[in-house]
């Protein structure tokens, strides 16, 4: 799909840059799947189904952004972007009837059309003024505003109108980080704003998935230049993830994957 990008030098320190791209994403595989599932419990009948004819991802994109390089490996940046996307696909799910019984039938389907946009800001920082060996130390954060809306028809869902885009959210992180000789060592806060999981999920209500912020560690340390040892550790908060419909005391799902731990040795045989 055609792109251009430009870029300009308002000042040595100062960089302004512009893009323009439309671009094509074909649907999962899975939503395109012709399989349908059925679940006969007398209280949760379903039906679970593909959707051969889900038509692509077509987008239209605009960035624009300005960078600032206050010293030699600091910068600060601001970029704001807008996307037009037509065929957005989601899950709905609606009521039927299996040989006069009820049944809630649940499948992708494309909306009408969607509009993202929003803005990020960056800033990175190296502590290089400071006396060795806390000259290796540095910031790195960034914080992501986003919005959305999405039209869809009264075929598709019980209600017409403006919907926020499933997996749209705000979100952020930071990590102090340490980076001198053979060492390597970063701590990371990863967050997510609370955002929509689904339009119309289980009984056709809305479901999101709560704010979730996860902590995560990685050092390594390089014998020489064929050999290093390395530490990760991930979700050290312990986080959960957790999704509701309508109002937050109507949990629908929960997900606990705990801490992760590993360590090793990497060999380059080269």
């Amino acid at each position: 799909m055609p792109s251009a990008s430009f870029r300009l030098n308002l000042r040595d320190d100062l960089l302004f840059g512009a893009a323009v791209s439309k671009t094509l994403t074909r649907p999962d595989l899975s939503n395109l799947s012709a399989a349908v599932g059925y679940d006969f419990r007398p209280t949760d009948q379903t039906i679970t189904k593909g959707n051969a004819e889900l038509k692509p991802y077509l987008s239209k994109n605009l960035d624009l952004g300005l960078e600032w390089y206050f010293a030699d490996t600091s910068y600060v940046s601001l970029d704001t972007f807008y996307k037009k996307v037509d065929n957005f696909s989601t899950l709905v799910t609606s009521t039927t009837e299996v040989l006069g019984f009820p049944f809630l039938l649940t499948e992708p389907v494309n909306l009408n059309s969607a509009a993202i946009k929003g803005a990020e800001f960056t800033f990175n920082y190296q502590f290089t003024h400071l006396p060795s060996p806390f000259d290796g130390l540095g910031v790195a954060t960034n914080y992501t505003y986003v919005t959305s809306s999405a039209s869809a028809s009264g075929s598709e869902i019980s209600t017409t109108g403006k919907f926020a885009i499933p997996g749209i959210g705000n979100s952020s992180n930071a990590s102090l980080f340490y980076q001198k000789g053979p060492v390597e060592l970063r701590l990371a806060y990863n967050w997510r704003q609370a955002y929509l999981n689904s339009i119309a999920g289980a009984q056709g209500q809305p479901t999101t998935v709560k704010s979730y912020g996860q902590l995560d560690f990685s050092g390594t340390y390089h014998l020489n230049k064929n050999v290093s040892f390395y530490l990760q550790a991930t979700n050290l908060n312990n986080e959960k993830i957790y999704q509701y419909q309508v109002y937050l005391d109507r949990e629908s799902y929960a997900e606990a994957d705990g801490r992760t731990i590993a360590a090793g040795v990497h060999i380059d045989w080269k």
